[in-house]
């Protein structure tokens, strides 16, 4: 099965129309396909793995019996993602609770020894932890989207159901407000 995201509108509106009737293997190989970039968009805005995973297969479910209702508007995994994306804001509003958990975060420079270079990848980690802390879930998943997922301003904009230049006003902000916060935090540790 090629890549669903290659698919045009009509192929996908008939892979879905067999899912609904009846070919639960066919949506197993959404599952397997998807699954990976859902969990990343989940963990985008909750930042804890175990929440995210659980939160993954709710995703997956939620999609399956609401799948009657794709219209095709735009692409199923779009569709998918924003289905992800909003089980993942509810559940931070659930547990009115901001932590943040970067794991396997790589931030490389060359320029420095292996040794200074974990240190300071590690100070830096440490330091985008605090950062991130201190933003909503919203903001942080659309930073950590945009900056480390790399997903584009158009991807963005369609999970969250944002104007594409609302988007770019608030990744603009959002990451002023990140410097700002980074150098409140600097003048504390330093000043």
């Amino acid at each position: 099965m090629r890549l669903i995201k290659e698919m045009k509108k009509e192929e996908e509106l008939s892979l879905i129309k067999r899912i609904n009737n009846g070919d639960v293997d066919l949506f197993n190989k959404f599952v397997v396909e998807h699954s990976p970039r859902v969990l990343s968009v989940v963990r985008g805005v909750l930042c804890n793995r175990e929440d995210a995973e659980e939160i993954a297969q709710d995703v997956f479910v939620k999609a399956y019996f609401s799948l009657k209702n794709f219209r095709g508007d735009c692409s199923f995994s779009t569709w998918l993602y924003r289905i992800a994306y909003n089980m993942a804001i509810s559940k931070v509003r659930q547990k009115r609770v901001s932590f943040i958990q970067i794991d396997n975060l790589s931030i490389p420079d060359e320029r420095i020894s292996s040794a200074e270079n974990a240190r300071e990848q590690e100070n830096m980690e440490r330091q985008l932890c605090m950062v991130l802390d201190e933003i909503s879930p919203s903001d942080r998943f659309m930073i950590i989207s945009f900056y480390i997922n790399q997903r584009s301003i158009t991807e963005i904009a369609e999970i969250t159901s944002m104007s594409e230049s609302n988007v770019k006003v608030r990744l603009h902000r959002i990451k002023k407000r990140m410097g700002t916060i980074l150098k409140e935090k600097m003048e504390v540790s330093y000043g």
